[in-house]
């Protein structure tokens, strides 16, 4: 989308400084000391706790974090945002120009498909639905898979996740499957949760044949290449638990089959030392959580208070309906979507988690700067979401590799384990707790 990649409909800057010579501008000098902080304490325990990588694998998992951060919502300086919503503004002002110009029925077909980008890098999803469909109805259209994976994009924007849907079972009928089918598959999967979580047929229908697409490859341990962008096996592992994980929600048996498979990927001898078996593998041990035992019936945390006082605040897993929402300062998005969460479910308590370690990458121990970075964090957390402190080994137990995450429990049993992204994820991490409880009569966080 010259310079600009979609990740759950939403717009993320592509072009950037190289990865060695540029981090994100941090939001205060608290996040700068951390930033610091964060590399000089990650080499010793890195070094004892995984095994032996090769040096391009090493750097594949070291970069982590990075690009996770780099993938979220967020992750923008103030400067970038002032561009982006510049260019958009402009964008937006051109298609609605465009789109009403007497010359726009005599625009050639490469004109026709860019109108169509730049309808929906101006958020004028109508318009950009209309210039697509005019351009799919030329006898030839020289590029019909961009412009039908432009159509998803404009169909999820206009909330319309059927309509993106039939764009998306047309793609996987027409073309060999990609990288940019995975993501449109992705991104209409994720308009059909916002709307419906449990296994619509919308649902059922991508997540079938996008199993079908990927399965093979991770059985043969290879990534997905495609125009300008490729997905790890990470990613195309984590995506087709996403799908499976949905079937289980809804008690539809017919992904069995495939939760087998994905069981036994993992342990295959080509997956051995590779910096994505350890994200496929918490994954998948996220996945198996749901239905289960929380793996412990009381967090040992400590909590935050406003002058950064840390004080024992032991949390009951065992008890009532909670949400735990683990996330770290390096996660852009944790703020937003522990907003959201909390506008999503303000009958529910929630939790906002953390450990040292998990911020740092060293040792599961406090420092001045890290207790600084996150008590500026509390004080912009909704009421009544308290941030707690948690050993790492208990925030490992839950098997969370992405921040930040969403972790539904009632009466001690895991209904959902998720990676929150957007709306859909909030839907996803909600559905099974929220729709078992009454509303009391006062919000229990206040």
């Amino acid at each position: 989308m010259n310079g600009l990649v979609w990740r759950r409909y939403r717009l993320v800057k592509t072009p950037r400084a190289q990865v060695f010579g540029y981090l994100r501008r941090p939001a205060s000098a608290a996040h700068a000391c951390i930033l610091c902080f964060l590399f000089l304490s990650t080499l010793p325990t890195r070094a004892q706790q995984q095994p032996l990588l090769s040096p391009s694998e090493a750097l594949d998992s070291a970069m982590g974090p990075f690009i996770q951060a780099r993938s979220q919502k967020g992750d923008l300086t103030e400067a970038d945002k002032l561009a982006l919503t510049l260019g958009m503004t402009h964008a937006a002002q051109d298609c609605l120009a465009l789109t009403t110009a007497p010359q726009h029925a005599t625009l050639n077909p490469t004109e026709q498909l860019a109108l169509g980008r730049l309808c929906i890098f101006g958020q004028q999803y109508e318009q950009a639905r209309s210039a697509l469909v005019d351009y799919l109805a030329l006898p030839s259209p020289p590029d019909r898979e961009a412009a039908l994976v432009l159509l998803v994009r404009a169909f999820v924007g206009l909330e319309s996740p059927g309509s993106a849907t039939i764009q998306v079972l047309s793609l996987f009928r027409d073309y060999p499957y990609d990288a940019q089918i995975h993501i449109a598959a992705d991104d209409a999967l994720s308009a059909c949760e916002k709307t419906d979580p449990m296994m619509s047929w919308y649902i059922k229908d991508i997540c079938k044949r996008q199993l079908d697409a990927t399965l093979p490859l991770l059985l043969q341990g290879k990534s997905l290449a495609g125009k300008g962008e490729s997905i790890s096996p990470a990613r195309i592992y984590a995506d087709a638990l996403r799908c499976t994980t949905l079937a289980r929600y809804a008690d539809d048996r017919t992904l069995d089959s495939a939760s087998r498979q994905l069981a036994e990927i993992v342990e295959q001898e080509n997956w051995q030392h590779t910096a994505d078996l350890f994200s496929m593998k918490e994954a998948l041990a996220r996945s198996q959580m749901i239905g289960e035992a929380v793996p412990l019936p009381t967090l040992h945390a400590h909590q935050l208070s406003g002058t950064g006082v840390v004080a024992p605040r032991p949390v009951a897993l065992n008890r009532g309906a909670i949400v735990i929402i683990p996330f770290t300062l390096w996660s852009p998005s944790a703020d937003e979507m522990i907003r959201d969460l909390a506008a999503a479910a303000p009958t529910i308590r929630l939790y906002a988690v953390t450990s040292w370690s998990a911020n740092s990458g060293g040792r599961d121990a406090a420092s001045p700067q890290l207790l600084n970075a996150l008590r500026e964090m509390s004080q912009h957390l909704p009421r009544g979401v308290p941030l707690l402190i948690v050993p790492d080994a208990e925030l490992s137990a839950f098997h969370v590799d992405q921040y930040p995450a969403g972790i539904a429990i009632r009466g001690g049993t895991v209904l959902s384990n998720v990676v929150l992204t957007d709306e859909g994820s909030i839907q996803i991490a909600l559905h099974n707790v929220r729709s078992t409880l009454s509303v009391p009569t006062s919000n229990p966080r206040q």
